[in-house]
């Protein structure tokens, strides 16, 4: 079995072999580039490169770059997504382009990596006749294996807001040649085909407007995934089975006292932790700190939603820096940054961890407690809502009535933080039917039908103002909200936590303003 160790080299070895300076890995804090968050693919040091703003050292480079993508957090847990990635590269600016890459990939790719050219097929950009020709006349891939798609599938870029993009040509390994062309095709929702490397020629750059100009030169930018190629050759469900996870899933599931492959709710939970604590380690190993907006809120997100999973195995002493521990034993190989850190990650994960352990139990249960009340009344709402249609009750009564249908007045025997949540959710279904009794005294017919609605909504809804009471009691942040909330079939009113977080800042403003002055308030404030 080819490890990724391995495969890392004999990729950085091999265009090292085509006159490709081998460059280090840059931060995941990306270098004077205020467009980007985090460094997001592996061309994101080069950009200056290819916009002509800066001299490389080469005009041909290859790297293995560390990579975050924040749009995967929440997906997370599934047998797919990753937050931290290693993506393989290499760059031209303004020397080779589509044949050479073209020529290269293929290379690599069948004699290399040895993988099977008939299980090899390639997507190309609606309207790129020359890539098109250099896989069919140069390299002799089969027609029909060659793909057109539209800019969705085969354009890249740009990397943020603006930046250098192009069409691009990627390599899709099929894992079940044996169904034969029966209509499956790479981009697909078969599972058949994954795509390992993208081809991106990079012709022009994409201003914030979205209009596209020519760039100096045209430049290659290639980027082939080391999980997915890991999931090929070391024959693997999934980059949680290859070499890349297996030392740190093995450790969660030691500390957890489970086994992986013992059910999916307990192996998503110990893939959450597991990706979690290793893109963690990365952040905090780079530089990040948690905080409440931008990359530090990017990591605090991660570490808060790796505790509620570890939660879920078991884990409720402080897990977190034995699992760090764990990854920067077997990373820092590959990346040295991380052995030269590990004092500073694993006191930055204690800090955040303990952190917020001492408000998640307090802040689930009381989430439990208005899921819970939702549960338990859910059956009632269409009774209390014909009861409301059919009388003209006053917005007086509506305290009575509500009581009358078990809404109020009562609470199980249930724990502190629960009957807060039950309380809270009480508030809000009672401030609905007080606005539906008023709408119906009024006889507005339009207010009515949206007061009844929202009425109705609450079974199935946990309102803006209950997502923001845990935000602002418990620190909870409210992708964990939404996320335990769908669990229960519920979703979450953004708009309406939105309109509370607005209202919040607009009251902090105010109070502000009253210590304007002199020096000392202005200091104090």
């Amino acid at each position: 079995m080819r490890t990724s160790d391995e495969i890392r080299e004999d990729f950085l070895r091999f265009f090292e072999g085509k006159a490709h300076l081998r460059m280090p890995s840059a931060s995941l804090i990306p270098a004077g580039d205020p467009t980007l968050l985090l460094t997001s693919a592996g061309m994101v040091p080069f950009k200056a490169y290819f916009m002509g703003q800066a001299s490389p050292p080469s005009r041909r480079m290859t790297s293995s770059q560390k990579s975050f993508r924040t749009t995967d957090i929440d997906a997370v847990g599934d047998d797919t997504h990753c937050t931290f990635f290693e993506m393989l590269g290499n760059f031209s600016v303004g020397d080779y382009f589509k044949k050479e890459a073209i020529a290269w990939a293929w290379e690599f790719s069948t004699q290399v990596l040895q993988l099977a050219p008939e299980r090899i097929w390639i997507t190309i950009y609606l309207d790129d006749d020359e890539a098109f020709d250099h896989w069919r006349r140069d390299i002799g891939v089969p027609e029909e294996r060659i793909i057109r798609f539209g800019e969705e599938d085969n354009y890249w870029g740009p990397a943020g807001n603006e930046g250098p993009c192009g069409p691009c040509s990627e390599l899709h390994y099929d894992f079940h040649p044996e169904r034969g062309m029966n209509g499956e095709r790479p981009n697909d929702d078969s599972g058949r085909f994954v795509e390992f490397w993208n081809l991106v020629f990079m012709q022009f750059y994409q201003h914030l407007d979205g209009t596209r100009v020519p760039l100096p030169a045209p430049n290659i930018d290639t980027g082939l995934g080391l999980d997915r190629t890991a999931v090929i050759l070391q024959g693997a469900r999934n980059v949680y089975e290859t070499d890349l996870f297996q030392p740190i899933v093995a450790r969660v599931c030691e500390l957890a006292k489970v086994e992986y492959g013992a059910g999916d709710e307990t192996d998503t939970a110990i893939r959450v932790v597991s990706e979690h604590s290793r893109g963690a380690a990365f952040l905090i190993g780079d530089g990040v700190v948690p905080g409440n907006d931008g990359r530090g809120y990017v990591l605090r997100r991660l570490i808060r939603r790796a505790v509620r999973f570890g939660r879920k195995l078991g884990l409720t002493d402080a897990f977190l820096v034995r699992i760090a521990e764990r990854v920067i034993e077997h990373m820092a190989p590959a990346y040295p940054d991380l052995a030269t850190g590990r004092d500073f990650i694993l006191r930055v994960l204690a800090l955040e961890e303990e952190r917020f352990q001492q408000v998640f139990d307090n802040g689930v249960r009381t989430l439990a407690g208005m899921v819970g009340y939702r549960e338990s009344h859910r059956g009632a709402l269409y009774e209390l809502s014909r009861f409301a249609r059919e009388h003209s009750s006053g917005a007086d009564n509506a305290g009575s009535v509500l009581e009358q249908h078990g809404f109020v007045g009562h609470h199980p025997d249930v724990g502190e933080y629960e009957r807060q949540g039950h309380e809270a959710a009480a508030e809000v279904v009672s401030g609905a039917v007080r606005a539906a009794f008023e709408a119906v005294e009024q006889g507005n017919v339009e207010r009515i039908d949206l007061a009844f609605s929202e009425v109705e909504s609450w079974g199935t809804t946990l309102s803006g103002q209950e997502a923001f009471f845990l935000h602002d009691t418990y620190g909870f942040p409210v992708e964990i909200t939404q996320e335990i909330a769908g669990e229960h079939g519920l979703t979450v009113d953004m708009d309406g936590f939105r309109r509370e977080m607005e209202a919040q800042r607009e009251r902090s403003r105010a109070g502000g303003e009253r210590f304007a002055g002199g020096p000392q308030a202005r200091i104090f404030q």
